[in-house]
């Protein structure tokens, strides 16, 4: 079957706009003329001894004048149109482009579960997976966890397909939403990220550490790892290892990479 976008992973009709009034017309510009890459935010394993445990990709764009284009100018409309499968199909792409050239390295891909039935993004991950039969052990795909709940049916489906590929599930925002806990036992998530409104202040706000107290025990009955993301000081960091957290990553780490 011929890729609906021609083998290249991005939108192939220009988007209709005239000038650049908002974040989302910004956005689909930035797309078609493929100013997309991707940040690279290292996870580290806080065990006995810090050490990196993959990476986290995050898709990066920016307007005609090399500027980024705020995420949350975007994204929540995107979410539900076209524009929101062309981004996880064309970050997909970039992160299995990456996964290629450096097989050393795991790598956390963020994608709607709107997107498991999107036929081009569909393509380009069996494509992925196909051009190499160890890719899949190395690809962690990451889900916001009200999109997962919303769609739980398309993403157990989804999870039941990927079985033996080795691909890893990871559970962002957790804590967000509304967690069906029936659905989460059914699931098959390797790993969870704490929403990163529970992990700011952490260390002074006794109802956020009652949160993530609360969060990492689930975490561990279900036999997933945990991660805290956009960790900022060394006193954040204390007391989510503390609170039993697995893996951290943020800007007390070091900043995001622009390229591995």
């Amino acid at each position: 079957m011929e890729p609906a976008d021609g083998g290249t992973g991005y939108p192939t009709e220009s988007p209709d706009w005239t000038e650049f009034r908002d974040g989302y017309s910004a956005a689909e510009a930035a797309l078609f003329e493929r100013r997309a890459t991707l940040e690279y935010h290292p996870v580290y394993a806080t065990g006995d001894q810090v050490s990196l445990a993959f990476y986290g990709a995050n898709l990066s764009l920016r307007d005609e004048y090399s500027k980024p284009i705020a995420r949350a100018s975007y994204a929540g409309r995107a979410e539900k149109e076209l524009l929101g499968r062309d981004l996880d199909t064309v970050a997909l792409k970039l992160g299995i482009e990456t996964l290629k050239a450096r097989p050393d390295i795991r790598l956390a891909v963020p994608s709607s579960a709107r997107s498991l039935a999107d036929t081009r993004w569909r393509q380009e991950l069996e494509a992925g997976l196909g051009s190499n039969p160890y890719l899949g052990e190395r690809l962690i795909l990451e889900m916001d966890e009200p999109s997962v709940m919303a769609l739980h049916e398309v993403v157990g489906r989804f999870m039941a397909e990927m079985q033996g590929q080795g691909v890893a599930f990871a559970l962002g925002r957790f804590g967000s939403g509304a967690t069906n806990f029936q659905y989460l036992r059914r699931f098959h998530f390797d790993l969870v990220s704490i929403d990163r409104s529970f992990v700011k202040g952490i260390e002074t706000d006794p109802d956020n550490q009652v949160v993530v107290g609360a969060l990492v025990s689930i975490a561990q009955q279900f036999e997933m790892f945990t991660v805290a993301p956009c960790v900022e000081i060394p006193q954040e960091a204390s007391k989510l290892l503390e609170l039993g957290i697995d893996c951290m990553s943020g800007q007390f780490f070091g900043p995001p990479l622009a390229k591995l």
